[in-house]
């Protein structure tokens, strides 16, 4: 075998660089995976926004549907008032039709805010899901620990004492005063 010193720095020298290389490995490891959460953090921004933005939409189009359906209702309510001031017609009758138009109305407004609330509603759902999804998404992304240089260091100190246990040889008693002992002699 070698010289049990060269072997010793050797097997120093052999953990320090793969410690060296462990930690490299988890920094690129670690680097890796943040850049890849902050693709993610931006992908899920981007969705988010995209989500809120149909919100509005759906707030848009839920505002024009009323504002229709006032229109309509103000033109009938014009027809029918029109129609029964030609006939000479007053009272209850009168009352009754335009109180059917702004029924009617009133209806027409709940069922736009029942589906815009529902579309709201469905609209957070999607929000929350995709929260999740790029969340969990984030979090199962691998994360390496770095080294601590001590059980390198313990590596190489078990090595190096196992090369000097074979490098030398284990003392013996002297054969000729063992005898002496072991069978009585003096």
């Amino acid at each position: 075998m070698c010289n049990p010193y060269a072997y010793a720095a050797l097997q120093f020298g052999q953990q320090y660089f793969q410690y060296q290389a462990d930690k490299a490995y988890a920094a690129d490891v670690n680097a890796k995976t943040q850049a890849a959460a902050v693709r993610t953090r931006d992908e899920a921004i981007y969705k988010d926004i995209s989500l809120q933005k149909k919100k509005g939409v759906e707030y848009d189009i839920s505002a024009a549907d009323k504002f229709k359906l006032s229109l309509e209702a103000k033109e009938k309510r014009g027809k029918v008032k029109v129609q029964l001031y030609e006939r000479g017609v007053q009272g209850n009758m009168f009352a009754t039709l335009i109180g059917d138009i702004d029924r009617s109305e009133g209806r027409g407004f709940n069922l736009i805010d029942e589906n815009y609330e529902n579309t709201i509603r469905s609209i957070e759902d999607h929000r929350l899901a995709w929260n999740r999804q790029f969340t969990n998404q984030i979090l199962s992304m691998p994360q390496k620990g770095y080294p601590s240089i001590g059980s390198y260091l313990l590596t190489a100190g078990v090595n190096s004492s196992a090369g000097f246990m074979t490098a030398t040889a284990p003392s013996t008693p002297n054969a000729s005063t063992q005898g002496h002992y072991l069978f009585g002699h003096t």
